[in-house]
């Protein structure tokens, strides 16, 4: 996966508060998510943004909160390496 973001989301699927579903394996290889940490979501078809992942379960499934704002805007929250 050749991506400006960590995890793919797909945004039509966003339910109220910013929250949508996703899987571990639409993470860019080597991401590790962990429940209360920031990172950049995103998908072919719509700009990146910073979302907060609540929850990751034994399935893979993660759900993640997405910030309202740009990357730029909400960069100090992201302390991933990646």
């Amino acid at each position: 996966m050749n991506t400006d973001y960590d995890l793919w989301v797909d945004f039509t699927r966003m339910r109220d508060a910013g929250r949508v579903l996703t899987r571990l394996r639409d993470a860019k290889p080597g991401f590790v998510p962990i429940a209360g940490s920031y990172v950049t979501v995103g998908c072919e078809d719509a700009e990146s943004a910073v979302a907060r992942i609540l929850w990751v379960d034994a399935e893979g499934t993660i759900e993640v909160e997405v910030l309202p704002g740009s990357v730029e805007e909400n960069r100090d929250l992201l302390t991933s390496p990646y």
